[in-house]
């Protein structure tokens, strides 16, 4: 008996160093993002240990299966397996310390599907390594105390089991290991929604792990089936397909859409109560409809695409372009406009191919992609992402006035992406801010300066729809963009001084509804699937949707609701309550039914026509 309890002490040694190592990354991941996590309670970081408890079980299997057999002979296999499964942990812990500032979650594992990431990574690795050294240095000796830690704990003596008492304490541990491994004795094993037992949403991700996480995603089998509403009712409450008539001649304007990386509307001052960083935008907005209560369907580049260009917002765990549902049949902004004589092209200064981009515009029928292997003067590379945001507007301005008229042109900046770098001759010119970003977003507003002063010069551009929106937002410093609702709002901006008129229009709006407000701005008409409405139709119920650490998340007039799939878990009024600081779930039913009925419609709608292949009228 007294071998069996030496023998469960040293398994509760081993085990409970792991244990400690997950719980020391997770308050390491907390103080590195400080910011995002205001009202931290301790109960998140205790029922993060049921996720700890579930992850190391997985990921150190090949060590805990051979440990009941060889913890008793110092053996170096078990040594090796301890330190391999160590290092793993200790990586993709690590990782989130500095890339949850960008996407605001956990990462998944569509961070190493997404196509093009190879190269991003190759060329990006060694600024990475200069501007965060100090996660590196951190993890490094992190593991060398962890791994002295195991290896004095290994050098425990213990008296060898008996084959019978061996085989009660494998059957034991086994035991342990497969309750584990479904994270308890509940019906279904362990997921990241469950983390909203112990957490409200924005604090979801200190109760998880980074491991478990990409673990979780790494086998996803696509999204499920809904059937909240039969097939006559769901079409009554919420369609997606969308139909639009000639009343009037259609306008054959040019089309040029700017996608400015990382343009949080945080930063224009325009569009808050201070001085913002963005000069030319502010001065921008004078003359044209802006949208202050825009936002964001995704938090990743690659996301923004099919939002933007076709409708397809990200409420999944992986995005539209990297994931099982990427080779259905979509339309977008360009075929649609390709129909009716227009030429299209995209634009992006990065290596051709980068985050999916030419796979998808090659998709969404766009005629013309450009790249940095497009562009002629290989002297304006930032040495990390591309071509800097000034000189590639000017390619993109001069190569545009060839264009037969009418074109539909798609920009994509990239200067304003980590690590911000900014052309020496620039270096100091801009204002600075209590983030790195700011700077380049300065940098970012006068490249577009100079773009307009280019174009106005030009033939066409009187007869050209201007329109500027950011790709998604990123670091935030204002208490009311630090929550979930601030995590995705953006500017939407429409220029054309001889056809617009200028407004500061305050509903709802989103990228979605792009495609649908262009169609109906123009004057075209047709059949589109596209899941936002038009800017310009007054008959339809502006909202916005998006998806962050397992919730939906729904704005629709005052309202702000989270939904887990099966129900509301918060509704906040965030006009009255910026902050989102109290919880009106239980307040008045009525509202909180009538907008989780129409969440769940669009859901429905969404799941199901990807599953189906129904992103195109049939």
């Amino acid at each position: 008996m007294k071998k069996i309890i030496q023998a469960f002490y040293a398994f509760a040694l081993h085990f409970g160093l792991v244990l400690c190592l997950f719980s020391v990354l997770r308050i390491l991941f907390y103080l590195f993002n400080l910011s995002s996590f205001p009202d931290a309670q301790l109960i998140n970081f205790i029922g993060g240990i049921r996720f700890d408890w579930m992850t190391i079980i997985i990921l150190y299997s090949p060590y805990l299966l051979l440990y009941p057999f060889l913890f008793d002979r110092k053996s170096k296999v078990l040594k090796f397996l301890f330190i391999f499964s160590t290092i793993i942990a200790i990586i993709l812990n690590g990782i989130d310390f500095e890339y949850y500032k960008f996407t605001l979650k956990r990462t998944t594992f569509d961070l190493f599907s997404t196509k093009g990431l190879t190269n991003d990574i190759g060329n990006l690795i060694g600024s990475f390594i200069v501007d965060f050294w100090y996660i590196i240095l951190i993890c490094a000796l992190f593991f060398i105390f962890i791994i002295k830690l195991y290896s004095r704990v290994s050098t425990l003596k213990m008296e060898p089991l008996k084959w019978q008492q061996r085989v009660l304490y494998a059957f034991i541990l086994f035991i342990f290991y497969g309750i584990g491994f479904r994270g308890g004795l509940q019906h279904r094993p362990l997921n990241p929604l469950q983390a909203s037992q112990y957490a409200n949403n924005q604090n979801i991700p200190l109760v998880l792990n980074t491991p478990f996480t990409i673990i979780k995603s790494s086998y996803k089998q696509g999204l499920e089936e809904k059937k909240y509403f039969l097939e006559d009712e769901l079409s009554t409450i919420y369609t997606p397909l969308q139909s639009f008539q000639i009343d009037s001649t259609p306008k054959k304007l040019n089309v040029v859409l700017l996608i400015v990386e990382s343009l949080s509307k945080e930063y224009i001052g325009g569009l808050n109560s201070y001085e913002g960083y963005t000069p030319f935008f502010d001065s921008l907005m004078n003359n044209s409809l802006v949208f202050s209560n825009a936002f964001a369907n995704g938090k990743k580049s690659i996301e923004s695409l099919p939002a933007i260009l076709s409708g397809i917002p990200t409420l999944m765990n992986e995005s539209y372009v990297s994931g099982k549902y990427s080779g259905n049949q979509i339309e977008s902004i360009a075929s649609f406009l390709k129909q009716k004589g227009y030429q299209t092209s995209f634009y992006h200064g990065g290596e051709n191919g980068t985050m999916g981009f030419k796979a998808y515009t090659q998709v969404a029928g766009i005629d013309e992609y450009f790249g940095r292997d497009e562009y002629p003067n290989k002297g304006d590379y930032d040495g990390k992402w591309g071509i800097f945001d000034e000189p590639f507007l000017q390619f993109c301005a001069n190569d545009m006035s060839k264009k037969e008229q009418p074109f539909f042109a798609s920009i994509f900046t990239l200067s304003s992406h980590h690590p911000y770098t900014i052309p020496e001759k620039h270096k100091g010119k801009f204002k600075e801010g209590p983030i790195p970003i700011l700077q380049s977003i300065g940098y970012a507003d006068y490249s577009l300066k100079q773009f307009f002063k280019t174009v106005k010069k030009e033939t066409w551009f009187d007869e050209t729809l201007f329109i500027i929106m950011a790709d998604h937002t990123q670091h935030s410093y204002q208490k009311s963009y630090l929550n979930p609702l601030g995590f995705y709002r953006i500017p939407i901006l429409f220029y054309s001084p001889k056809y617009i008129s200028p407004k500061l229009d305050k509903r709802v709006v989103q990228q979605n509804d792009l495609f649908p407000s262009l169609i109906d701005f123009l004057g075209l008409d047709g059949e589109i699937v596209s899941f936002g409405n038009s800017f310009f139709s007054k008959d339809s119920s502006s909202f916005s949707i998006s998806y962050l650490n397992e919730l939906y998340q729904f704005v629709e007039g005052d309202y702000f609701l989270l939904f887990d799939g099966e129900k509301v878990v918060s509704f906040f009024n965030w006009k009255t309550d910026p902050l989102l600081k109290s919880n009106i779930l239980q307040k008045d039913s009525n509202i909180v039914a009538i907008h989780e009925e129409k969440l769940k419609a669009i859901i429905q709608q969404y799941n199901n026509r990807l599953i189906r292949n129904q992103l195109v009228p049939r």
